[in-house]
């Protein structure tokens, strides 16, 4: 299980760490320290990630007792050198989670190879999902063996999240996406003033009916709460949307695709809501043109260098609205907030795994979105 709304983390190393169990925010905090320890430990990824701002800010890190004070290794893969990946034992829950606090408290990075090492053999399928996220920049991914790693996961995953996880992962690892979108015929555009709002999605996995994108859709619940605050909400048939692909080209060809949409029906300045993924589609397609007066970005990945919007297009009422330390951000390796002085944040009390809880009527009521529209 994945539990959506963890309102407090639990330290690394804390009294009651070691406790895990299946809906435990112990075991989302194991999880989600194998997943950062790529961009902690490894030189070279660390050194991008801190200019990137992929490792979360110190004060988040402080919060989920995690010591930034860590010795970095140029080469992941030297730190196994007296023990083949492949002759590293399982483990319990417990003896991985000691295994992390020491890695943690000593800053060690041979000591967090190891746990991530011992992650990739769990039975647990969030742990070993995060653990594979730092394996491959660990080691080689000829050591990993990483056709058998997926197929574990074909055979024995039973979460969307994890899925998703993998998909986020395999983009990371230049696999393909799940296809790209066809642009549309031209159509005539509405008169105007019709709409004023447009609600925009995120990845989507091509595998699970399940994980379609509602919430964005016309006669959802979110849409329908987003239309009790904006009767000017785009809900005609041609409505927009895209396959939602893991891929930098899949979003780039959203992003044109969504340009001639808007170009389409003249809707040029219309504010938006945007999820994940789909805020960089938003933003990425300011470069090719579009405009956007107020606009909402929910839990998105962000890569500033790729997907900066042009100032000029986008409107000054511009708000990220993320949770902390979003698992589904961190495997992307993308970064959890925006640089400094750019645009304006709220922060949600939940961390880790609630990537689609800003999607939510309850969350939009509980913590005062509304006032964003």
């Amino acid at each position: 299980m994945y539990p959506e709304e963890i309102t407090s983390p639990m330290p690394i190393g804390g009294d009651t760490f070691f406790d895990q169990d299946e809906d435990s925010s112990e075991r989302v905090a194991l999880a989600a320290y194998l997943l950062l320890a790529g961009p902690l430990f490894v030189g070279a990824v660390r050194e991008r990630s801190v200019e990137d701002g992929i490792v979360p800010p110190d004060e988040d890190l402080a919060q989920a007792g995690i010591n930034p004070s860590i010795r970095s290794i140029a080469d992941g893969g030297a730190v196994l050198q007296t023990e083949p990946l492949s002759e590293v034992g399982r483990a319990s829950a417990q003896e991985l989670a000691m295994l992390v606090a020491e890695a943690n408290a000593a800053g060690d990075a041979s000591t967090a190879a190891r746990a991530v090492a011992m992650g990739l053999q769990s039975d647990d399928e969030l742990i070993r999902v995060c653990a594979l996220g730092s394996a491959v920049e660990f080691f080689n991914p000829a050591t990993l063996d990483l056709p058998s790693q997926f197929d574990w996961f074909r055979r024995n995953a039973r979460q969307d999240q994890t899925f998703q996880l993998l998909a986020t992962l395999q983009a990371r690892l230049g696999g393909p996406g799940p296809g790209l979108a066809v642009p549309g015929g031209r159509s005539s555009p509405p008169s105007p003033g019709i709409s004023g709002l447009l609600a925009i999605h995120g990845t989507v996995l091509p595998t699970s009916q399940s994980n379609r994108p509602v919430w964005s859709v016309p006669g959802a619940p979110m849409f329908r709460h987003l239309k009790s605050l904006r009767g000017d909400i785009y809900d005609k048939d041609d409505y927009f949307r895209w396959e939602g692909g893991y891929t930098d080209y899949a979003r780039e060809v959203a992003i044109w695709n969504l340009t001639n949409w808007l170009d389409d029906r003249g809707l040029s300045g219309i504010d938006v809501v945007a999820h994940s993924h789909g805020a960089n589609v938003v933003m990425g397609s300011t470069m090719q043109g579009a405009t956007f007066g107020k606009t909402v970005l929910l839990n998105c990945p962000v890569h500033w260098h790729k997907y900066r919007p042009a100032q000029s297009r986008i409107g000054p009422d511009v708000v990220s609205v993320r949770i902390k330390f979003d698992l589904v951000i961190l495997m992307d390796r993308g970064a959890q907030r925006f640089p400094t002085g750019t645009i304006q944040e709220h922060v949600l009390p939940f961390w880790y795994t609630g990537h689609g809880a800003v999607t939510k009527v309850r969350t939009w009521r509980d913590e005062s979105l509304d006032q964003y529209l």
